[in-house]
């Protein structure tokens, strides 16, 4: 292919990536203000309600059967016969079943997972609520999958930015005037209804779709064994960073549980560079695995280095934030061990797909079992000696974990990485930038040099894409001045 036909592709690739960015990047200043709702609430008040929205997401993954990924996967290839709105109908249908027995069975048991999960203090009662508002997410997240799928980019733009500010924002903005963990919990279940109502009435043909008896068990014999493949990975994915906030309200207190809470949210601004990217990159993937290849693992080495670069750079500016919020510098020494978990987490969005195109989605289920039965059995030992670091270890290595087992099982069948060496130094030097931030807490100009020298030497080690990066910012721009 020409080099003027590459670049125009590499282009338009952009540019799609840009257009379901959009709704990310304005959620980033939507995540941004909640970051400083979060920074100015006490610790003591915000504990409580991140562990809720955090299990919040679980049990949503939980109700939701992973139907929302088998919607993606055979949105274009219904099976059955159905049409894709059918698709869409039966997998909603399906999950709100399965949701409503949890709300049933959680009056029998509330007490108790209550106290389990870190919640005891705000009573049993917490616990249906909690259902209700993880039934409410959950079609929201339907919604959500079902615009994009649509290429309906206004809708979705619109839908996603709501559903942001319901799951970041809306339901901390009580806690200015009161602590009651009831009220800020009705707030975070009126914030989702508002967006259910809204968007559902305008899609409610494709709720609504008729969907004789045969039909939907043809579809259930397809997409329920598939999703459910795929629901243990989803459920206990959410539920790792829950884990460690149970574990830090139950041996740490109130005021820690806050602590960890807003030092997690501050590491996922690393997320800011996969803007849009998940959105776009998995129906991509699956639509033009076969002759894109090596497309696919040249974005790769350049999601790579965005995001190993972004980390160097949140680690050399980090002690900025913490002037900022001077009551949440305590969880300082543990902000890069939380940035690396979540570095874990966003670059297995380019090794792991060989499992989901080989049909083999066990894997991803075994990896992220791993990852939550190793961090449950690391917080139950390094939390009650180490406090809030010990919390803070076991999320980043059983992150590690759950992102090396389903990266050798991903590659094996379908290889996205072009350079084993490339990769393995970028991760060797995130440990050292990880190590650098965690022993040097207290030393701001050496900690700044070193994690810097290491952001050169990303730079150098991926300057191929580095270049290409550049190359292509400036055709967006030269494309956007030509139009104007």
């Amino acid at each position: 292919m020409p080099d003027t036909e590459k670049n125009s592709a590499a282009q338009s690739f952009a540019g799609n990536v840009m257009k379901y960015s959009v709704a990310t990047y304005l959620g980033f200043g939507i995540t941004g203000v909640a970051l400083i709702v979060k920074g100015l609430l006490p610790s003591e008040v915000l504990g409580a309600p991140v562990t809720f929205m955090t299990y919040t997401a679980t049990f949503m993954n939980l109700g939701i059967l992973g139907l929302d990924q088998a919607l993606l996967r055979f949105y274009h290839e219904p099976p059955a016969g159905a049409k894709p709105r059918q698709l869409f109908a039966a997998c909603t249908r399906f999950s709100v079943v399965f949701m409503l027995l949890g709300v049933v069975c959680s009056l029998f048991f509330s007490g108790p997972l209550a106290a389990a999960l870190g919640l005891g203090s705000a009573g049993p009662g917490i616990i249906p609520l909690l259902f209700v508002n993880a039934g409410l997410y959950m079609l929201v997240r339907y919604l959500n999958v079902l615009l994009r799928l649509e290429n309906d980019l206004r809708a979705y733009t619109a839908e996603t930015l709501w559903m942001q500010a319901c799951y970041n924002l809306v339901y901390l903005l009580p806690g200015f005037f009161t602590s009651n963990i009831t009220i800020l919990v009705l707030t975070a279940i009126l914030s989702f209804g508002v967006v259910v109502i809204a968007f559902g009435f305008k899609y409610r043909a494709a709720a609504l779709s008729d969907l004789p008896a045969p039909m939907a068990a043809g579809i259930a014999r397809t997409v329920v064994p598939y999703g459910i493949a795929l629901a243990p990975a989803q459920i206990l994915f959410s539920l790792s960073s829950g884990v460690c906030l149970s574990f830090v309200s139950n041996y740490c207190g109130d005021t820690a549980q806050g602590l960890f809470a807003f030092g997690y949210s501050l590491a996922q601004l690393v997320t800011a560079i996969q803007a849009g990217f998940s959105t776009y990159w998995g129906p991509y993937v699956y639509a033009h695995y076969r002759e894109q290849q090596e497309r696919i693992a040249r974005v790769h080495d350049v999601l790579n280095l965005l995001i190993f670069g972004f980390f160097c750079l949140l680690v050399m500016f980090e002690d900025v934030v913490f002037w900022i919020f001077a009551n949440k510098r305590d969880c300082l020494a543990i902000f890069p061990l939380l940035m690396l978990a979540v570095v874990f987490n966003i670059l297995c969005e380019g090794t792991v797909y060989g499992n989901s195109i080989a049909r083999k989605p066990w894997h991803d289920t075994i990896g992220i079992a791993i990852g939550a039965g190793s961090n449950f059995l690391l917080c139950s030992w390094l939390v009650p000696a180490w406090g809030l670091p010990g919390a803070a270890l076991a999320l980043a290595a059983s992150n590690g974990f759950a992102f090396l087992y389903r990266t050798v099982t991903g590659q094996m069948y379908y290889r996205t990485i072009p350079s084993f060496a490339k990769t393995i130094s970028g991760f060797l030097l995130a440990f050292a930038v990880t190590a650098i931030g965690t022993v040097l807490w207290q030393h701001f100009v050496l900690k700044f040099l070193l994690a810097g020298t290491i952001l050169f030497i990303y730079c150098t080690l991926y300057r191929t894409q580095l270049i290409k990066l550049w190359q292509m910012g400036l055709g967006i721009v030269r494309g956007y001045l030509t139009k104007k």
